[in-house]
C-alpha cells in the first residue's frame, strides 16, 4: 500500500494525444442483444410487462433499450414479454419514435407534452394498455432510475410520477406492479452493468472529450477572467452533458452545482472545473494558484495536510481496483489511507458509470459485490476541507476488461485501445500508478491531479 510519505509534488509533463474526431456507433446488433436479454430476464421472473419511465435527467433506462431520449418532456416505453416495444411520447418527442433502435410503437400521448399545452385525452393512456394485452392480474414492472428496491423501500414503491402508477393500478389490480428498476441497474446483476467492447469504445470517446474540455479550461484560465469567461474555453461543443457543467471560484465554490457567473478570478480563490459527457466525466478542484506563496493565509501547509493525503487514497483506489475484488475492498483501502471521520467524505468512493454519470455503485462499506470485466468506473473520492483550505478532487473514469474484452476492442477500435494504453503506461512510467493489465484508463488525464491549478508543470506522483 502507498502512503503518504511516497507522494512527491514535481514536474510531471503533459500526455500528448490526438482528440478522436469519429465517435463509434453503437451497432444494431447490440440493441437486439439488449432487448433479448431484457425479455429473458421478463420470462424468468415472470413479468407480463416492462413499464420504462423515462425524463430529461432520468433516461438512460429508456435509451438503453431504445437508443434515444426525451427532451423537455417525459416519456414511456412499454415493453411486452415477446419483445412488442410502445413509446408514449409528448407533442415534441413523437416523432423519435421512428428512430428507436429496436422495432417500436408510437403513441401520441399528449399528456407527456410540457404545461399550458394541448394535453388531448388523458385517459389515451390506460385504453392504449388495455388494447396492448395489459388487463387486471397482468404483471408489470416498473423501471425508474433511483435504485430503491431492494436497498432501501418495498418491492411496492415507485419513483415515477403517481399518476402512470394510478392508472397502471386501474388497469391490472392492486399488487400486480412492482419496481424492477434493480434489474437494470443493480450494481451487481443489473442488465446494463457489464458492457460490450463497442459499448466501451462508445464512452471513452466522451470520456476523452470531457477530459480535453477540462484541461483546456484550466490550461488556459488568468486571474481577472470572470468564470463565464473561463468556462468559454471548454471544447465540449453542444455535446449532451450527463453533470451540471462547473467553474465555480471564491466563496462560490461551497455552493456546487451553480452555473458560472461574473465573478472575477483571484489569485487564491478556491476552484473547481467540471465536465461530465456519455461516457465519463473529469473534474479538478484545489487552488486558483501558481504556488503556496499565492495561498490565503493559514493553507501554507494545504500539500502536506490536504493534498497528499487525497493522491495517496487515489494511488490506492487504482492500483486495487480489479476483477475479483469487492467493493468493500476498495472502500477500506480509501477509508485507511484517508479516514472518512477526519476528511469528511460522505459518497461512495467511486461508482458505475454509463450513459449517466452516476449509474450505481458496488463501493460501500462491506460490500461484496466483486469487480467484473466490463464494468466501466469513475474513480470519484471526494474529501471535504475547512476553510481557508481548498478541497480536492482528481475524479476520472476507467473500464475494466479481462483479456478477451482487451483483444476485442483492440480488433474493433485500434486508434482507441491505442490511447488507453498510452495512458497505462503515463500512469505507470510518469506517475508511478501500477495498474492491472484488465484497467484501461478511458480518460486522458487519469490519475494527473495539480493541485495548483495555474501551474501546469506540477503535479504529485509517487517517488521513484
Amino acid at each position: 500500500m502507498i502512503t503518504n510519505t511516497q507522494i512527491e509534488y514535481s514536474y510531471i509533463p503533459s500526455l500528448r494525444y490526438e482528440l478522436p474526431r469519429t465517435e463509434p456507433q453503437l451497432p444494431d446488433s447490440l440493441f437486439a442483444d439488449r432487448l433479448k436479454r431484457t425479455t429473458a430476464k421478463m420470462k424468468e421472473e415472470k413479468c407480463d410487462f416492462l413499464f420504462v419511465y423515462a425524463d430529461r435527467e432520468h433516461f438512460a433506462n429508456f435509451e438503453y433499450l431504445t437508443g434515444f431520449a426525451p427532451r423537455f418532456e417525459e416519456a414511456i416505453l412499454l415493453l411486452s414479454q415477446d419483445g412488442e416495444a410502445t413509446a408514449f411520447l409528448g407533442n415534441e418527442c413523437y416523432h423519435l419514435a421512428n428512430y428507436s433502435r429496436i422495432p417500436t410503437k408510437g403513441v401520441h400521448y399528449h399528456t407527456l407534452s410540457l404545461p399550458s399545452q394541448d394535453w388531448g385525452d388523458y385517459s389515451l393512456l390506460e385504453r392504449t394498455l388495455k388494447e396492448l394485452g395489459v388487463g387486471q392480474g397482468s404483471s408489470v414492472g416498473i423501471i425508474g432510475w433511483k435504485l430503491m428496491w431492494p436497498n432501501y423501500a418495498t418491492k411496492h414503491t415507485y419513483d415515477i410520477p403517481s399518476f402512470m402508477v394510478e392508472i397502471l393500478k386501474g388497469v391490472v389490480g392492486e399488487g400486480h406492479l412492482f419496481n424492477a428498476t434493480s434489474w437494470f441497474v443493480h450494481p451487481d446483476y443489473g442488465i446494463r452493468v457489464l458492457n460490450t467492447a463497442d459499448e466501451i469504445a462508445f464512452y471513452e470517446f466522451g470520456a476523452t472529450h470531457a477530459s480535453h474540455a477540462v484541461h483546456n479550461v484550466i490550461n488556459k484560465m488568468r486571474s481577472g477572467m470572470t468564470e463565464i469567461e473561463i468556462s468559454q474555453n471548454s471544447t465540449s461543443g453542444f455535446m449532451i452533458q450527463t453533470c451540471h457543467p462547473k467553474v465555480v471560484l471564491g466563496e462560490r465554490n461551497d455552493i456546487g452545482m451553480i452555473a458560472p457567473t461574473s465573478y472575477v478570478a483571484q489569485l487564491g480563490d478556491r476552484a473547481q472545473i467540471t465536465v461530465g459527457l456519455k461516457g465519463g466525466l473529469t473534474s479538478r478542484k484545489g487552488f486558483f494558484a501558481y504556488s503556496e506563496k499565492d495561498l490565503p493565509p493559514g493553507a501554507e501547509d494545504f500539500l502536506e495536510k490536504i493534498a497528499i493525503p487525497y493522491y495517496t487514497a487515489v494511488v490506492n483506489w487504482y492500483q486495487t481496483i480489479g476483477i475479483g475484488v469487492t467493493g468493500g475492498e476498495i472502500y477500506d483501502v480509501v477509508e485507511k489511507v484517508m479516514p472518512a471521520s477526519k476528511y469528511h467524505w460522505e459518497l461512495n468512493p467511486g461508482h458505475l458509470i454509463a450513459t449517466e454519470e452516476w449509474f450505481s455503485s458496488p463501493i460501500a462499506k462491506d460490500s461484496p459485490i466483486t469487480i467484473k470485466s466490463g464494468m466501466t468506473f469513475q474513480m470519484d473520492i471526494i474529501p471535504q476541507a475547512p476553510k481557508p483550505y481548498a478541497a480536492v478532487n482528481c475524479e476520472d473514469g476507467l473500464a475494466i476488461a479481462d483479456e478477451a474484452l482487451r483483444k476485442e476492442i483492440q480488433a474493433k477500435y485500434p486508434e482507441t485501445y491505442q490511447r488507453m494504453m498510452d495512458r497505462r503506461i503515463f500512469m505507470d512510467e510518469v506517475l508511478g500508478i501500477k495498474l492491472k493489465d484488465e484497467i484501461l484508463p478511458l480518460s486522458p488525464s487519469s490519475g494527473i491531479f495539480r493541485p495548483f491549478m495555474l501551474n501546469h508543470d506540477y503535479g504529485l506522483k509517487v517517488k521513484r
